[in-house]
């Protein structure tokens, strides 16, 4: 297959004009997780429970990709940064926890968004498990340049504390999308 600027040529030869390409070529968590003694998921990745213990297995964490968690109890997380950046912070805290003999903090996150940018166009938000579009267009655009250029790196200031306290066990909220359906 090959991508070119106004069309698609499948490997079967067929030329498929297009003006505008969106290629999932799937996830896979890390092929480490096929060493641990667990059953994974269709996606490579471990059970955890709400602690983000490997299930089944004493001492071992996992977070990110490489877990599959019942983030609200019901629904499992999502190969992204919106799971895996709480993830990583309640693994790291539970895993210390664990061997300071303290309480671990269970992970629930009770909202579930997707912000999915689509280049100069701008972007959709949506909420909920059922995707229900809230912003689109420039507004949307917004709130995705808010995630990526802003909250998925540690503080750029270089205090030692703010880069610490980055890492706390908690849930940030999705960031507010400014606008209503149709705003541009």
């Amino acid at each position: 297959m090959s991508i070119g600027k106004s069309d698609v040529i499948l490997a079967s030869g067929e030329q498929v004009p297009a003006s505008t390409v969106v290629w999932c070529g799937g996830m896979r968590a890390h092929p480490l997780n096929e060493r641990l003694a667990v059953e994974l998921d269709r996606l490579g990745r471990v059970p955890v429970d709400h602690f983000m213990r490997v299930e089944g297995i004493s001492n071992v964490f996992a977070a990110g990709d490489a877990a599959n968690a019942k983030i609200d109890g019901e629904h499992a997380s999502v190969m992204s940064c919106q799971h895996a950046r709480p993830m990583g912070r309640f693994a790291g805290h539970n895993a210390a926890s664990e061997l300071l003999g303290l309480p671990m903090l269970p992970l629930n996150i009770d909202w579930y968004t997707t912000i999915l940018d689509l280049g100069p166009w701008g972007a959709v938000y949506t909420e909920g498990w059922d995707r229900r579009l809230v912003a689109e267009g420039a507004v949307a655009k917004q709130t995705k340049i808010v995630i990526n250029r802003e909250r998925i790196y540690p503080p750029r200031t270089g205090n030692r504390e703010d880069i610490l306290s980055a890492g706390a066990p908690a849930i940030q909220r999705p960031p507010a999308y400014g606008g209503t359906v149709g705003k541009s």
